[in-house]
């Protein structure tokens, strides 16, 4: 699922149309999102955040296992309790599966990867999902996942910055953030969500970065 956009949401033709008069559209901004690191590396970002055993765990789920395999990007090297590099995670409120039902839901982006740097010896992996609580444990109800690369080419996170029904359909679209890595600028995409997956609407340059 490596779509011109992003191996997070695919690439499609949509229309958002909304008949009637224009109304005013409100867009509830994103929190911004939490960076985990594990305990044993250095803290470059000072609002960076230890790893927690929960969110080690809820990486570790079958679930998830089971579909990092069918995108056949598991390896015995990689364990996620010791190979889990980064988690960036956001919490917002959206209505996606079901019209006009807002959802409390769990952005997480991560990494696994081992020897980072070191290209004859690395293998790893960066995904994304969404989540929600079922029965007091984060489930994820959309997953992505692609290869990552021991140099971080090619490497992208995707920041959520707002959320709003913008066709009156009763399901919210996502204004989204692509960071780059090592780009001069990012990206901001909107989001619709279509049969259960994300789709990318539309792409413009964003600002620069100092």
């Amino acid at each position: 699922m490596f779509a011109s956009f992003s191996y997070l949401s695919n690439d499609s033709t949509v229309r958002l149309l909304k008949g009637g008069l224009p109304t005013p559209v409100k867009l509830t901004p994103v929190a911004w999102r939490k960076r985990f690191i594990p305990k044993s590396e250095s803290r470059t970002d000072p609002n960076d955040q230890v790893m927690t055993q929960e969110l080690v765990a809820v990486l570790s789920e079958r679930e998830i296992a089971q579909f990092i395999t069918s995108q056949r990007l598991g390896s015995p090297r990689l364990v996620v309790g010791q190979n889990l590099a980064v988690a960036l995670v956001q919490e917002f409120d959206a209505a996606l599966r079901t019209p006009g039902h807002k959802e409390h839901i769990w952005s997480i982006n991560w990494r696994v990867e081992t020897n980072p740097g070191k290209t004859d010896d690395y293998v790893g992996y960066e995904a994304w999902g969404l989540f929600t609580r079922v029965n007091g444990a984060l489930k994820p109800f959309h997953l992505a996942a692609r290869e990552s690369s021991s140099s971080g080419e090619n490497s992208d996170y995707f920041y959520l910055l707002a959320t709003g029904d913008l066709d009156g359909d009763g399901i919210d679209e996502m204004v989204v953030r692509e960071m780059i890595f090592e780009a001069e600028e990012d990206y901001v995409q909107l989001w619709a969500w279509e049969r259960g997956i994300p789709v990318a609407v539309s792409k413009i340059p964003g600002p620069r970065r100092n």
